[in-house]
């Protein structure tokens, strides 16, 4: 068994609350007490309690993440700047992973308050007025990653209307009069929708049709038949697919190359996320950048802020850019 506090207080020859005020910066002591108790500890390699700390500090240095899964680069990307961020100000990052099960979201949150998380950056699924009342009631703060996704949370996110909008006009400067916009199910199996393609297609929808050019939009798990079929039986010209995520450009790509299509020469292609991996294809994919790296530091940073009892803004936006590459 480890050397504990009440073994420290004995060998130092002080009471367990001088022990408790040096190992963890609370209440007042003589410098050379805290000196005296702080070697002792590391020359005996005492490991202290973290959740016995929590208690008594009322902070666990914690922070909890919950996030779908982290299959593809977009999700490590973004914990990877939280974790940044998190280390900056010496607070320790717990990720769990829905995997897109909504009771598991549900559980995996009440876990992480029940292990004393300080606070909690969550990327939900959940999306209804009791979701976010429970979120209310948890007791200690959190961020969600997505602009706005509910009127009474703190939020760091993009403009996913706002950002396809502008994908829409650089498609469109770079002379394609007929744009198909390729987004996956729009709602969930309990028929709610999916907030961020939904804004993102509502973006396509009026960019596209202010400008008067011919355009659609195919959603669902079927799309890349519905593409191969456009393509086969409908493209009057040569028409510009913009995918709502790199992955369907990807798997997009692959698709229209086995049926002897060629990019850029047969159709135009545009993703969205700007995922690494994507931007080594040959040739190099046009994209949306969203800045997934500064979206996880600004929640970070937000969440740290508010545990420390900071003002915040309530919504963060994050710009975005696109990156050229030889698809269009």
């Amino acid at each position: 068994m480890g050397v504990t506090t009440k073994d420290l207080a004995r060998i130092c020859g002080v009471s367990r609350a001088t022990i408790t005020r040096a190992l963890y910066g609370t209440g007042s002591i003589k410098e050379e007490t805290k000196r005296m108790i702080l070697d002792t500890a590391k020359e005996l390699g005492y490991q202290p309690d973290l959740m016995a700390r929590s208690l008594v500090m009322g902070k666990s240095r914690m922070i909890g993440t919950v996030v779908v899964d982290l299959r593809n680069q977009y999700f490590p990307k973004m914990i990877d700047a939280i974790e940044k961020r998190t280390k900056e100000s010496s607070y320790m990052l717990n990720i769990s992973l829905h995997e897109d099960d909504k009771e598991e979201e549900k559980r995996l949150i009440r876990a992480m308050v029940g292990y004393h998380a300080d606070g909690l950056i969550l990327n939900c699924i959940n999306k209804d007025a009791d979701f976010e009342k429970m979120l209310g009631q948890l007791g200690i703060p959190y961020v969600i990653l997505g602009y706005r996704v509910f009127k009474n949370s703190h939020t760091v996110g993009v403009d996913e209307y706002e950002a396809t909008y502008k994908g829409v006009n650089f498609i469109l400067e770079k002379g394609y009069k007929e744009i198909i916009f390729v987004v996956p199910p729009l709602y969930d199996e309990d028929g709610i929708p999916n907030i961020g393609h939904a804004d993102r297609k509502r973006g396509f929808e009026d960019a596209a049709g202010k400008s008067g050019c011919r355009y659609t939009v195919m959603h669902g798990d079927d799309y890349l038949e519905q593409a191969l079929d456009y393509m086969r039986t409908k493209a009057e010209s040569r028409p510009a697919f913009f995918c709502s995520g790199d992955t369907f450009a990807g798997e997009m790509i692959n698709c229209f190359s086995k049926n002897g299509y060629r990019l850029p020469d047969d159709y135009g292609l545009m993703g969205y996320d700007c995922v690494s991996f994507y931007q080594n294809f040959s040739p190099k994919l046009t994209t949306v950048d969203n800045h997934v790296e500064q979206m996880g530091y600004e929640a970070a940073n937000m969440l740290i802020d508010m545990i420390e009892g900071r003002d915040v803004p309530q919504n963060i936006k994050i710009p975005v850019d696109i990156v050229e590459g030889q698809t269009l």
